[in-house]
């Protein structure tokens, strides 16, 4: 196995933090022994989340690959934080990193996997437009990110169907103005998620 030449940012990112604390342990005065404590590299990361928070500007973690994530969050004065996504397709950890992120705002997030041949449900609620799918991302380069607006109390919700054969409901993720409503699962109909979607009884 050969050693890993290249750091990545979050190697950085800690070795700078080492270094500054070793720089204050040498400046500090020598009255009582220095209690050392271990700076992990998730320390580091949450340590940089909550001091961008606190500054009230966009974060993109990186990823364990060292690579960024592929969403951002930006508080604004007004309490609204605006979630932009590079995809809609997050891996299971960055879900579970937005979900922790936007809770701290007081927004929920909702990840809903319906079972093989059916949806959810429409409507789920007052809905902040567009609803973004896989089919209709467009030209990857002219299409802007994935962007909304949220305040507290709106839910950010990722509907993932299971697959069904060749022809299946698409992944989509869409903002809902106030709390959504529980994924009702009811047989897919054969249309996408922008088009007229299944009603509740």
């Amino acid at each position: 196995m050969s050693a890993r030449t290249t750091k990545t940012f979050e190697d950085r990112l800690l070795n700078e933090l080492q270094r500054e604390l070793a720089l204050r342990a040498e400046n500090s005065p020598a009255a009582e022994p220095a209690r050392h404590r271990t700076i992990t590299t998730r320390r580091a990361l949450v340590a940089l989340a909550a001091c961008a928070a606190a500054a009230g500007g966009a974060l993109a973690l990186p990823t364990s690959t060292g690579g960024a994530q592929a969403y951002a969050v930006e508080r604004h004065d007004d309490g609204s934080v605006t979630v932009s996504m590079e995809e809609i397709l997050l891996s299971g950890q960055e879900k579970a990193e937005l979900t922790e992120r936007l809770r701290a705002e007081g927004i929920t997030v909702s990840v809903d996997k319906p079972r093989s041949g059916y949806v959810c449900a429409q409507p789920r609620g007052d809905t902040y437009q567009p609803r973004w799918n896989l089919t209709s991302l467009g030209d990857p380069s002219v299409m802007p990110k994935h962007e909304y607006t949220l305040r507290p109390g709106d839910a950010l919700v990722f509907e993932e169907p299971e697959p069904a054969g060749r022809v299946s409901p698409t992944a989509s993720v869409y903002a809902v103005k106030g709390a959504v409503e529980p994924c009702a699962e009811v047989p897919w109909d054969g249309k996408l998620p922008f088009e007229e979607s299944p009603k509740t009884k």
